[in-house]
């Protein structure tokens, strides 16, 4: 008898379950309540990616070595120092380059244009910062191919495959 009294009252729990859901008439919470809700239960946050707004591809302009005499260019005595000149968008750079007694390289040069006093100045794996006047100096690099990359929050510009003999 007690497993017919148990078997009536689960049924009609049941039928009660199933008149609730049929009569209800709640609407769902807004979807700004939902999100709000899961978002407390997330276990770490995210952080955001670095991206930068602007990447330039810098382009060559002029490549002078030292000792050879260039179209249309005055000088008082023959350069030590090869020159390369890049444009990169509204910017220049000006790059020196010069062979030491150990038979290293400096580097030097400028970024013109506004916004890279104080960049980062990578030349593969050397790094440096510029001055205020957007100069940079790297000292006793060796021969090879290279990426110079300036970079600051909102921009990066990149010289690919710099080839250094």
């Amino acid at each position: 008898m007690r497993s017919m009294n148990n078997k009536n009252s689960q049924e009609d729990f049941l039928n009660k379950i199933v008149y609730l859901m049929q009569a209800d008439k709640s609407e769902d919470a807004p979807q700004d309540s939902v999100k709000w809700a899961k978002n407390i239960f997330r276990s770490r946050v995210t952080e955001p990616k670095k991206s930068l707004a602007r990447k330039v591809l810098a382009v060559l302009q002029m490549d002078l070595s030292p000792n050879k005499a260039a179209f249309g260019e005055r000088s008082a005595s023959a350069s030590q120092s090869r020159q390369m000149l890049f444009t990169a968008g509204e910017n220049g750079i000006d790059l020196r380059i010069t062979e030491t007694e150990k038979g290293f390289l400096s580097i030097q040069g400028q970024l013109l244009g506004e916004s890279f006093a104080g960049c980062t100045v990578k030349f593969g794996e050397f790094e440096t910062r510029a001055n205020e006047l957007s100069e940079f100096k790297f000292r006793e690099i060796p021969a090879g191919n290279y990426d110079l990359i300036f970079e600051t929050d909102e921009t990066e510009i990149v010289v690919r495959n710099l080839e250094l003999n």
